[in-house]
Protein backbone atom coordinates (compact mmCIF):
# COMPACT_ATOMS: atom_id res chain seq x y z
CA UNK A 1 0.00 0.00 0.00
CA UNK A 2 1.63 3.75 -1.22
CA UNK A 3 0.69 5.96 1.44
CA UNK A 4 2.01 9.10 2.52
CA UNK A 5 1.26 11.80 5.09
CA UNK A 6 -0.41 14.76 3.47
CA UNK A 7 1.03 18.20 4.51
CA UNK A 8 2.17 21.15 3.24
CA UNK A 9 2.38 24.31 4.82
CA UNK A 10 2.33 26.74 1.16
CA UNK A 11 3.83 29.93 2.09
CA UNK A 12 4.01 33.33 0.49
CA UNK A 13 6.97 35.47 -0.54
CA UNK A 14 5.54 39.31 -1.16
CA UNK A 15 7.34 40.59 -3.66
CA UNK A 16 6.08 43.31 -4.75
CA UNK A 17 4.81 43.07 -8.70
CA UNK A 18 6.27 39.56 -8.86
CA UNK A 19 3.11 37.32 -8.14
CA UNK A 20 5.07 34.32 -9.53
CA UNK A 21 7.61 34.70 -6.56
CA UNK A 22 4.17 34.96 -4.12
CA UNK A 23 4.02 31.22 -3.92
CA UNK A 24 3.52 29.06 -0.29
CA UNK A 25 6.19 27.57 -0.97
CA UNK A 26 9.36 30.23 -0.44
CA UNK A 27 13.12 30.18 0.47
CA UNK A 28 12.29 27.58 2.79
CA UNK A 29 10.45 24.63 2.24
CA UNK A 30 7.78 25.28 4.98
CA UNK A 31 5.41 22.68 5.70
CA UNK A 32 3.11 23.90 3.27
CA UNK A 33 -0.70 25.80 2.02
CA UNK A 34 -23.72 19.52 -6.63
CA UNK A 35 -22.21 20.51 -9.50
CA UNK A 36 -22.88 24.17 -9.89
CA UNK A 37 -22.32 27.40 -12.49
CA UNK A 38 -19.96 29.86 -11.17
CA UNK A 39 -22.06 32.15 -8.67
CA UNK A 40 -21.25 36.37 -9.32
CA UNK A 41 -19.57 35.36 -12.08
CA UNK A 42 -19.29 39.42 -12.93
CA UNK A 43 -17.29 39.91 -9.96
CA UNK A 44 -14.80 36.88 -11.10
CA UNK A 45 -15.00 37.14 -14.79
CA UNK A 46 -12.60 35.15 -15.96
CA UNK A 47 -11.76 33.54 -13.44
CA UNK A 48 -13.47 29.72 -14.13
CA UNK A 49 -11.82 29.86 -16.91
CA UNK A 50 -8.20 30.74 -15.46
CA UNK A 51 -9.31 27.69 -13.28
CA UNK A 52 -10.30 25.33 -15.96
CA UNK A 53 -7.25 25.69 -18.00
CA UNK A 54 -4.78 24.75 -15.03
CA UNK A 55 -3.38 28.26 -14.01
CA UNK A 56 -3.33 27.51 -10.36
CA UNK A 57 -2.80 23.75 -11.15
CA UNK A 58 -5.58 20.85 -10.63
CA UNK A 59 -8.03 23.07 -8.41
CA UNK A 60 -10.95 20.68 -7.74
CA UNK A 61 -13.43 23.12 -6.44
CA UNK A 62 -13.33 27.09 -5.25
CA UNK A 63 -15.36 28.68 -2.84
CA UNK A 64 -15.57 32.64 -1.89
CA UNK A 65 -18.08 33.40 0.76
CA UNK A 66 -18.02 37.19 2.06
CA UNK A 67 -20.50 38.34 5.02
CA UNK A 68 -21.57 34.70 5.71
CA UNK A 69 -22.83 34.54 1.60
CA UNK A 70 -20.88 32.97 -1.10
CA UNK A 71 -20.30 35.10 -4.05
CA UNK A 72 -18.49 32.50 -5.71
CA UNK A 73 -18.51 28.61 -6.23
CA UNK A 74 -17.58 26.49 -8.70
CA UNK A 75 -15.92 22.66 -9.33
CA UNK A 76 -13.75 21.31 -11.20
CA UNK A 77 -12.09 18.21 -13.14
CA UNK A 78 -14.97 16.04 -12.30
CA UNK A 79 -15.33 17.62 -8.99
CA UNK A 80 -19.12 18.29 -7.57
CA UNK A 81 -20.43 19.89 -4.56
CA UNK A 82 -21.28 16.81 -2.42
CA UNK A 83 -17.77 14.96 -2.79
CA UNK A 84 -15.85 14.12 0.17
CA UNK A 85 -12.01 15.34 -0.63
CA UNK A 86 -8.55 14.90 1.01
CA UNK A 87 -7.86 18.16 3.41
CA UNK A 88 -4.69 16.64 4.47
CA UNK A 89 -3.10 18.94 7.24
CA UNK A 90 -6.18 20.94 7.38
CA UNK A 91 -6.91 17.79 9.70
CA UNK A 92 -4.35 19.54 12.41
CA UNK A 93 -6.66 22.80 12.74
CA UNK A 94 -9.58 20.44 13.68
CA UNK A 95 -8.13 19.10 16.06
CA UNK A 96 -7.22 22.53 17.34
CA UNK A 97 -11.17 23.03 17.58
CA UNK A 98 -11.59 19.92 19.31
CA UNK A 99 -8.82 20.63 22.65
CA UNK A 100 -10.63 23.96 22.39
CA UNK A 101 -13.84 22.25 22.73
CA UNK A 102 -12.50 20.21 25.42
CA UNK A 103 -11.17 23.19 27.41
CA UNK A 104 -14.36 25.01 27.16
CA UNK A 105 -15.73 21.86 29.20
CA UNK A 106 -13.15 22.07 31.64
CA UNK A 107 -12.32 18.36 30.75
CA UNK A 108 -8.20 19.40 29.22
CA UNK A 109 -5.87 22.02 30.79
CA UNK A 110 -3.05 23.76 28.69
CA UNK A 111 -0.25 23.08 30.94
CA UNK A 112 -1.26 19.88 31.42
CA UNK A 113 2.16 17.24 30.74
CA UNK A 114 2.44 14.50 28.54
CA UNK A 115 3.05 12.32 31.33
CA UNK A 116 -0.45 12.41 32.20
CA UNK A 117 -2.03 11.62 28.87
CA UNK A 118 0.81 9.11 28.06
CA UNK A 119 2.58 7.08 31.17
CA UNK A 120 -0.29 4.35 31.15
CA UNK A 121 0.87 3.46 28.07
CA UNK A 122 4.80 3.79 27.61
CA UNK A 123 7.39 4.11 30.68
CA UNK A 124 8.41 7.44 29.93
CA UNK A 125 11.11 7.32 32.44
CA UNK A 126 13.39 5.35 30.06
CA UNK A 127 15.97 6.22 28.08
CA UNK A 128 14.59 6.29 24.64
CA UNK A 129 11.50 8.85 26.22
CA UNK A 130 13.77 11.29 27.79
CA UNK A 131 12.42 14.87 27.95
CA UNK A 132 8.58 14.15 26.94
CA UNK A 133 7.25 14.27 30.09
CA UNK A 134 7.53 17.62 30.77
CA UNK A 135 6.13 18.62 26.78
CA UNK A 136 2.90 20.09 27.70
CA UNK A 137 -1.17 20.43 25.62
CA UNK A 138 0.43 23.92 24.83
CA UNK A 139 3.78 22.94 23.53
CA UNK A 140 1.81 20.50 20.94
CA UNK A 141 -0.78 23.18 19.98
CA UNK A 142 1.92 25.49 19.25
CA UNK A 143 4.42 22.81 17.56
CA UNK A 144 6.58 23.97 19.96
CA UNK A 145 7.74 20.69 21.57
CA UNK A 146 11.73 20.33 21.02
CA UNK A 147 11.36 17.33 19.75
CA UNK A 148 13.55 16.37 16.68
CA UNK A 149 11.39 16.10 13.60
CA UNK A 150 11.76 16.55 10.08
CA UNK A 151 9.06 16.14 7.05
CA UNK A 152 9.82 19.06 5.05
CA UNK A 153 13.50 18.31 3.68
CA UNK A 154 12.30 15.42 1.66
CA UNK A 155 9.50 14.41 -0.25
CA UNK A 156 6.56 12.98 1.56
CA UNK A 157 6.92 9.66 -0.17
CA UNK A 158 10.70 9.51 0.07
CA UNK A 159 11.62 6.74 3.08
CA UNK A 160 13.94 9.32 5.04
CA UNK A 161 11.24 11.53 5.79
CA UNK A 162 9.79 11.43 9.32
CA UNK A 163 6.38 11.63 8.90
CA UNK A 164 6.34 8.66 6.11
CA UNK A 165 9.24 6.58 8.57
CA UNK A 166 5.68 7.29 11.40
CA UNK A 167 2.89 6.23 9.06
CA UNK A 168 5.35 2.92 8.51
CA UNK A 169 5.31 2.09 12.35
CA UNK A 170 3.45 -0.26 14.32
CA UNK A 171 2.37 2.56 16.77
CA UNK A 172 2.16 6.56 15.92
CA UNK A 173 2.66 7.84 19.24
CA UNK A 174 5.60 5.87 19.97
CA UNK A 175 7.54 6.92 17.29
CA UNK A 176 6.51 10.16 18.01
CA UNK A 177 7.76 10.04 21.53
CA UNK A 178 10.43 7.79 21.28
CA UNK A 179 12.42 10.74 18.73
CA UNK A 180 15.65 12.60 20.62
CA UNK A 181 14.61 16.10 21.86
CA UNK A 182 16.86 18.96 20.20
CA UNK A 183 15.59 21.30 22.60
CA UNK A 184 13.76 22.16 25.54
CA UNK A 185 9.52 22.56 25.29
CA UNK A 186 8.80 25.83 24.12
CA UNK A 187 12.05 26.83 23.25
CA UNK A 188 11.51 26.81 19.24
CA UNK A 189 9.20 25.60 16.66
CA UNK A 190 9.32 22.72 14.78
CA UNK A 191 6.85 21.00 11.83
CA UNK A 192 5.30 17.95 13.31
CA UNK A 193 2.83 15.65 12.47
CA UNK A 194 3.66 13.55 14.82
CA UNK A 195 3.00 15.87 17.52
CA UNK A 196 -0.08 16.91 15.79
CA UNK A 197 -1.24 13.53 16.10
CA UNK A 198 -0.73 12.79 20.25
CA UNK A 199 -3.98 15.14 19.97
CA UNK A 200 -5.71 12.50 19.49
CA UNK A 201 -4.90 10.58 22.50
CA UNK A 202 -5.29 13.94 24.30
CA UNK A 203 -8.87 14.25 23.79
CA UNK A 204 -9.27 10.45 24.82
CA UNK A 205 -7.84 10.72 28.21
CA UNK A 206 -9.80 14.00 28.78
CA UNK A 207 -13.04 13.43 27.49
CA UNK A 208 -13.14 9.46 28.09
CA UNK A 209 -14.70 9.28 24.34
CA UNK A 210 -12.85 8.34 21.20
CA UNK A 211 -11.48 10.78 19.01
CA UNK A 212 -14.14 10.81 16.15
CA UNK A 213 -16.72 10.03 18.61
CA UNK A 214 -15.98 13.12 20.39
CA UNK A 215 -15.28 15.16 17.19
CA UNK A 216 -19.05 14.55 15.40
CA UNK A 217 -20.75 14.82 18.74
CA UNK A 218 -19.07 18.08 19.66
CA UNK A 219 -17.86 19.65 16.58
CA UNK A 220 -19.17 18.35 13.19
CA UNK A 221 -23.45 18.00 14.23
CA UNK A 222 -23.58 21.63 15.58
CA UNK A 223 -21.97 22.76 11.85
CA UNK A 224 -24.33 20.46 10.81
CA UNK A 225 -21.75 18.38 9.22
CA UNK A 226 -22.94 14.84 8.56
CA UNK A 227 -20.49 12.84 6.49
CA UNK A 228 -16.74 12.68 7.27
CA UNK A 229 -14.03 10.12 6.19
CA UNK A 230 -10.63 9.34 7.83
CA UNK A 231 -8.25 8.07 5.35
CA UNK A 232 -4.50 8.32 4.69
CA UNK A 233 -3.66 9.71 0.79
CA UNK A 234 -2.95 7.16 -1.42
CA UNK A 235 -1.23 7.75 -4.47
CA UNK A 236 -3.49 4.47 -5.78
CA UNK A 237 -6.90 6.89 -5.18
CA UNK A 238 -9.62 6.62 -2.40
CA UNK A 239 -10.36 3.58 -0.59
CA UNK A 240 -6.76 1.92 -1.08
CA UNK A 241 -4.96 4.23 1.48
CA UNK A 242 -4.68 3.52 5.42
CA UNK A 243 -7.74 3.15 7.61
CA UNK A 244 -6.62 1.21 10.67
CA UNK A 245 -5.28 3.22 12.59
CA UNK A 246 -1.72 1.69 14.30
CA UNK A 247 -1.20 2.31 18.10
CA UNK A 248 -3.11 1.39 21.26
CA UNK A 249 -6.37 3.54 21.16
CA UNK A 250 -6.94 2.99 17.59
CA UNK A 251 -8.40 6.38 16.81
CA UNK A 252 -8.55 8.49 13.71
CA UNK A 253 -5.16 10.68 13.56
CA UNK A 254 -5.42 14.07 14.37
CA UNK A 255 -2.45 15.29 12.19
CA UNK A 256 -3.64 14.07 8.93
CA UNK A 257 -5.93 12.01 6.87
CA UNK A 258 -9.72 13.87 7.54
CA UNK A 259 -12.01 13.94 4.54
CA UNK A 260 -14.83 16.89 3.80
CA UNK A 261 -17.08 18.50 1.43
CA UNK A 262 -15.57 22.01 0.68
CA UNK A 263 -18.76 23.80 1.98
CA UNK A 264 -17.98 21.97 4.90
CA UNK A 265 -14.69 23.43 4.82
CA UNK A 266 -16.40 26.83 4.68
CA UNK A 267 -18.40 26.23 7.84
CA UNK A 268 -15.13 25.44 9.71
CA UNK A 269 -13.79 28.74 8.48
CA UNK A 270 -16.88 30.69 9.18
CA UNK A 271 -16.73 29.20 12.68
CA UNK A 272 -13.60 30.97 13.28
CA UNK A 273 -14.53 33.94 11.90
CA UNK A 274 -17.22 34.56 13.92
CA UNK A 275 -15.53 34.22 17.05
CA UNK A 276 -16.78 30.02 17.89
CA UNK A 277 -20.47 30.68 17.57
CA UNK A 278 -21.99 28.94 14.36
CA UNK A 279 -25.91 29.73 13.47
CA UNK A 280 -26.36 31.47 17.19
CA UNK A 281 -24.93 28.28 18.61
CA UNK A 282 -21.78 28.90 20.83
CA UNK A 283 -19.15 25.80 20.10
CA UNK A 284 -15.76 27.43 20.91
CA UNK A 285 -15.01 30.45 23.33
CA UNK A 286 -13.99 33.69 21.16
CA UNK A 287 -10.65 33.68 23.55
CA UNK A 288 -9.60 30.22 22.35
CA UNK A 289 -10.05 31.41 18.52
CA UNK A 290 -7.94 34.61 19.59
CA UNK A 291 -5.46 32.69 21.48
CA UNK A 292 -5.76 30.29 18.19
CA UNK A 293 -4.47 33.03 15.84
CA UNK A 294 -1.61 34.25 18.46
CA UNK A 295 2.02 34.26 16.73
CA UNK A 296 3.77 31.98 18.98
CA UNK A 297 6.22 31.73 16.53
CA UNK A 298 7.38 34.40 14.34
CA UNK A 299 10.34 36.04 12.74
CA UNK A 300 11.60 37.45 16.02
CA UNK A 301 11.91 34.47 17.75
CA UNK A 302 12.27 31.24 14.63
CA UNK A 303 14.23 31.03 12.14
CA UNK A 304 11.45 29.22 10.43
CA UNK A 305 9.55 32.63 9.63
CA UNK A 306 12.10 35.05 8.24
CA UNK A 307 9.21 36.96 6.74
CA UNK A 308 8.13 39.94 9.25
CA UNK A 309 4.44 39.28 9.70
CA UNK A 310 4.26 35.54 9.54
CA UNK A 311 3.82 32.74 12.70
CA UNK A 312 1.97 30.12 14.06
CA UNK A 313 -0.60 29.67 16.23
CA UNK A 314 -2.26 26.60 17.94
CA UNK A 315 -2.30 24.60 14.58
CA UNK A 316 -3.18 27.64 12.60
CA UNK A 317 -1.06 29.70 10.22
CA UNK A 318 -0.61 33.14 10.30
CA UNK A 319 0.79 35.79 7.48
CA UNK A 320 0.18 39.67 6.73
CA UNK A 321 0.01 39.87 3.14
CA UNK A 322 -0.11 42.40 0.23
CA UNK A 323 -2.39 41.73 -2.58
CA UNK A 324 -1.74 42.86 -6.52
CA UNK A 325 -2.81 46.50 -5.46
CA UNK A 326 -0.90 46.94 -2.37
CA UNK A 327 -3.17 46.82 0.09
CA UNK A 328 -2.37 44.53 3.57
CA UNK A 329 -4.15 42.00 5.13
CA UNK A 330 -3.70 39.74 8.04
CA UNK A 331 -4.89 36.74 6.84
CA UNK A 332 -5.52 32.83 8.87
CA UNK A 333 -5.07 29.89 7.10
CA UNK A 334 -5.30 26.02 7.78
CA UNK A 335 -3.54 24.73 5.23
CA UNK A 336 -3.07 21.24 3.86
CA UNK A 337 -0.46 19.34 1.11
CA UNK A 338 -1.82 19.56 -2.36
CA UNK A 339 -3.25 22.93 -1.88
CA UNK A 340 -6.58 22.17 0.50
CA UNK A 341 -6.80 25.30 2.28
CA UNK A 342 -9.26 27.30 4.54
CA UNK A 343 -8.46 31.25 4.09
CA UNK A 344 -9.85 33.74 6.65
CA UNK A 345 -9.54 37.64 6.27
CA UNK A 346 -11.14 38.72 9.25
CA UNK A 347 -10.95 42.45 7.78
CA UNK A 348 -13.11 41.82 4.63
CA UNK A 349 -15.14 39.66 6.62
CA UNK A 350 -13.99 36.74 3.82
CA UNK A 351 -13.34 33.00 3.84
CA UNK A 352 -11.75 31.23 0.84
CA UNK A 353 -11.86 27.50 0.41
CA UNK A 354 -9.94 25.14 -1.93
CA UNK A 355 -9.35 21.71 -2.59
CA UNK A 356 -7.19 20.32 -5.38
CA UNK A 357 -4.62 17.66 -6.14
CA UNK A 358 -1.37 19.78 -6.38
CA UNK A 359 0.29 17.07 -4.97
CA UNK A 360 3.38 17.13 -8.31
CA UNK A 361 2.58 20.97 -8.98
CA UNK A 362 4.98 23.36 -8.62
CA UNK A 363 3.62 26.75 -10.67
CA UNK A 364 1.29 29.64 -9.45
CA UNK A 365 -0.92 27.77 -6.55
CA UNK A 366 -4.18 29.23 -4.34
CA UNK A 367 -1.68 32.18 -3.40
CA UNK A 368 -1.54 33.66 -6.60
CA UNK A 369 -5.31 32.83 -6.63
CA UNK A 370 -5.78 34.96 -3.51
CA UNK A 371 -4.04 37.35 -3.99
CA UNK A 372 -4.31 38.06 -7.61
CA UNK A 373 -7.78 37.29 -8.38
CA UNK A 374 -9.81 37.24 -5.52
CA UNK A 375 -9.00 39.95 -2.75
CA UNK A 376 -8.71 43.01 -5.55
CA UNK A 377 -12.11 42.52 -6.51
CA UNK A 378 -13.52 43.06 -2.57
CA UNK A 379 -13.21 46.02 -0.20
CA UNK A 380 -13.45 45.98 3.31
CA UNK A 381 -17.08 47.96 4.39
CA UNK A 382 -17.32 51.12 6.19
CA UNK A 383 -17.84 50.20 9.58
CA UNK A 384 -17.17 51.48 13.26
CA UNK A 385 -13.73 50.10 12.13
CA UNK A 386 -12.71 52.74 10.80
CA UNK A 387 -14.06 55.39 13.53
CA UNK A 388 -10.35 57.35 14.76
CA UNK A 389 -8.34 59.86 13.68
CA UNK A 390 -6.77 59.75 10.09
CA UNK A 391 -4.14 62.06 8.30
CA UNK A 392 -2.85 61.95 4.75
CA UNK A 393 1.40 61.66 4.88
CA UNK A 394 2.36 63.81 2.01
CA UNK A 395 0.91 66.70 3.69
CA UNK A 396 1.39 68.57 7.44
CA UNK A 397 -1.22 69.90 9.68
CA UNK A 398 -4.07 68.50 7.79
CA UNK A 399 -6.10 65.37 9.51
CA UNK A 400 -9.48 64.18 10.45
CA UNK A 401 -11.48 62.74 12.94
CA UNK A 402 -13.84 60.08 11.66
CA UNK A 403 -16.67 58.04 13.60
CA UNK A 404 -19.08 55.92 12.01
CA UNK A 405 -22.71 55.05 13.37
CA UNK A 406 -23.76 52.27 12.14
CA UNK A 407 -26.81 51.73 14.24
CA UNK A 408 -27.90 55.00 12.49
CA UNK A 409 -26.03 54.16 9.46
CA UNK A 410 -24.31 57.50 9.57
CA UNK A 411 -20.40 58.76 9.38
CA UNK A 412 -19.95 62.07 11.15
CA UNK A 413 -16.41 63.55 11.51
CA UNK A 414 -14.14 66.91 11.38
CA UNK A 415 -11.81 67.94 8.63
CA UNK A 416 -8.78 70.37 10.24
CA UNK A 417 -6.33 72.01 7.07
CA UNK A 418 -5.16 75.41 6.49
CA UNK A 419 -5.71 77.75 3.91
CA UNK A 420 -2.97 78.79 1.03
CA UNK A 421 -1.72 81.25 3.47
CA UNK A 422 -1.40 79.34 6.41
CA UNK A 423 -4.86 80.40 8.52
CA UNK A 424 -6.73 77.68 9.93
CA UNK A 425 -9.46 76.25 8.20
CA UNK A 426 -12.32 73.31 9.19
CA UNK A 427 -15.44 71.22 8.34
CA UNK A 428 -17.90 69.31 9.53
CA UNK A 429 -18.13 66.06 7.58
CA UNK A 430 -21.49 64.35 8.07
CA UNK A 431 -23.66 61.76 5.46
CA UNK A 432 -24.90 58.45 5.11
CA UNK A 433 -23.77 55.08 4.37
CA UNK A 434 -24.40 53.28 0.79
CA UNK A 435 -23.30 50.12 0.34
CA UNK A 436 -20.46 50.13 2.78
CA UNK A 437 -19.33 53.09 0.94
CA UNK A 438 -19.65 56.74 2.96
CA UNK A 439 -21.50 59.36 1.21
CA UNK A 440 -21.41 62.98 3.02
CA UNK A 441 -22.10 66.60 2.47
CA UNK A 442 -18.97 69.06 4.00
CA UNK A 443 -19.83 72.58 5.42
CA UNK A 444 -17.89 74.79 6.54
CA UNK A 445 -18.22 77.11 10.26
CA UNK A 446 -18.15 81.06 9.56
CA UNK A 447 -17.68 82.75 12.62
CA UNK A 448 -17.51 81.68 16.41
CA UNK A 449 -15.36 83.30 18.82
CA UNK A 450 -13.75 81.40 21.40
CA UNK A 451 -15.53 81.38 24.47
CA UNK A 452 -17.85 84.44 23.32
CA UNK A 453 -21.14 84.84 22.47
CA UNK A 454 -20.17 84.97 18.50
CA UNK A 455 -23.21 83.37 15.90
CA UNK A 456 -21.88 80.29 14.24
CA UNK A 457 -23.17 79.77 10.47
CA UNK A 458 -22.53 76.79 8.36
CA UNK A 459 -21.79 77.18 4.68
CA UNK A 460 -22.55 73.82 2.35
CA UNK A 461 -19.27 74.05 0.72
CA UNK A 462 -19.08 70.39 -1.06
CA UNK A 463 -19.55 66.59 -0.59
CA UNK A 464 -17.40 63.57 -1.00
CA UNK A 465 -17.05 59.73 -1.10
CA UNK A 466 -15.46 57.84 1.93
CA UNK A 467 -13.90 54.71 0.30
CA UNK A 468 -12.07 52.37 2.74
CA UNK A 469 -8.84 50.47 1.10
CA UNK A 470 -8.38 48.49 3.78
CA UNK A 471 -7.61 48.22 7.91
CA UNK A 472 -5.30 51.29 7.86
CA UNK A 473 -5.78 53.48 4.59
CA UNK A 474 -8.96 55.08 2.99
CA UNK A 475 -9.65 57.25 0.52
CA UNK A 476 -11.19 60.87 0.44
CA UNK A 477 -12.42 61.95 -3.02
CA UNK A 478 -13.68 65.30 -2.19
CA UNK A 479 -15.97 67.17 -4.96
CA UNK A 480 -16.25 71.34 -4.73
CA UNK A 481 -16.26 74.24 -6.43
CA UNK A 482 -13.31 75.10 -5.04
CA UNK A 483 -11.11 72.10 -5.23
CA UNK A 484 -11.86 67.99 -6.66
CA UNK A 485 -9.21 65.80 -5.88
CA UNK A 486 -8.76 62.56 -4.00
CA UNK A 487 -7.27 62.53 -0.42
CA UNK A 488 -5.63 59.51 0.81
CA UNK A 489 -5.50 58.86 4.17
CA UNK A 490 -3.43 56.66 6.65
CA UNK A 491 -5.37 55.81 10.50
CA UNK A 492 -3.52 57.33 13.17
CA UNK A 493 -5.62 55.93 16.38
CA UNK A 494 -8.17 53.19 16.66
CA UNK A 495 -7.86 49.46 14.94
CA UNK A 496 -9.57 48.12 12.20
CA UNK A 497 -8.65 44.64 13.42
CA UNK A 498 -6.63 43.16 16.08
CA UNK A 499 -4.01 40.28 14.84
CA UNK A 500 -4.01 38.77 17.94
Amino acid sequence: MNTFLPNIYHRFVTTGAEMAARLFCGVLTLAALFLASPLAAQQFDGLSSAIEQGDFGNLKAVIVSQHGEIIYEDYFRGSQADDLHQVQSVTKSVGSALIGIAHRQGKIELDQRLEYYFSDLYDLSQTAYQGKADITVEHILQQRHGVAWDEESTDYRNPQNSARQMIESGDWYQYFLTRPMDAEPGEKFTYSSGASTLMSRLLRVSTGMATEEFAMQELFAPLEIDQVHWEVYSEDGPGTGLMQWPGPDHDVPLGFSLWLKARDMLKFGELYLNGGVYNGQRILDQSWIEASWTKYSNSENSDYFPEPGWGHGYQWWIANIDDTLGRSWDIFFASGWGSQVIFVVPELDLVVVTTADNYNYNGPDVDALLLGWILPELNPVLDDRFTGSWYDPSTNGQGFSLQILEERNKPVGYWYTYTDTGDKRWFTISGRLVDGIGQVNIRQPIGGIFLQDDLVTMDDWGTATIRPIDCNHIEFEVESAEVSTIIPLTRLTGVCFMAP
